[in-house]
């Protein structure tokens, strides 16, 4: 086996298990955090942050302005784990890869617009509350750049699986 393909093998690994781990780390300070101080400190926006200290305001409302993000978090991460588990198995062009990274290429598309979503819903909550709010919407040209960057590479993954099944072909 080529050597760079066996190194590649073991940073995926690596990789995987620093995901793993990094994840257990956020999870853990998360409920540690609405253990002990009864909130969910995640996140940037201030309208969020002003209903944690609202006693009107049931912690499942709270919380639920929260689940699709955490449930976004989650699909991203069990889908990069299993990309970097095909990748730690030398599986780096197959379709098993492919169809998890434009999984994870949906997942933040769909994450770019449930933070707008998630926004503009706890602002309408907190303008039923209180009735003046002023709205913050922030467009991340990062992250913008980072969808059409991920589906480049989709397209040239595509291509290379193509190449790499023409020159077996030929073989």
């Amino acid at each position: 086996m080529n050597m760079n393909k066996e190194k590649l093998m073991k940073i995926s690994k690596a990789f995987r298990i620093l995901l793993l781990a990094s994840t257990a780390v956020v999870v853990t300070y998360i409920i540690y955090a609405y253990a002990v101080y009864g909130d969910i400190r995640v996140g940037d926006n201030p309208l969020y942050k002003k209903l944690w200290q609202a006693p009107s305001v049931s912690n499942q409302v709270r919380l639920g302005f929260k689940v699709p993000s955490f449930l976004i978090f989650f699909f991203a991460i069990y889908w990069l784990q299993k990309l970097l588990a095909y990748f730690q198995q030398g599986l780096f062009f197959g379709t098993q890869s492919i169809d998890c990274y434009i999984w994870l290429v949906w997942l933040k598309l769909c994450g770019f617009f449930v933070d707008l979503l998630e926004r503009l819903a706890i602002a309408f909550y907190h303008e039923s509350l209180y009735g003046d709010t002023s709205l913050e919407i922030s467009l991340h040209f990062g992250s913008i750049i980072t969808i059409l960057l991920m589906l480049v590479i989709v397209y040239l993954l595509k291509a290379a699986t193509e190449i790499e099944a023409e020159n077996k072909e030929f073989i």
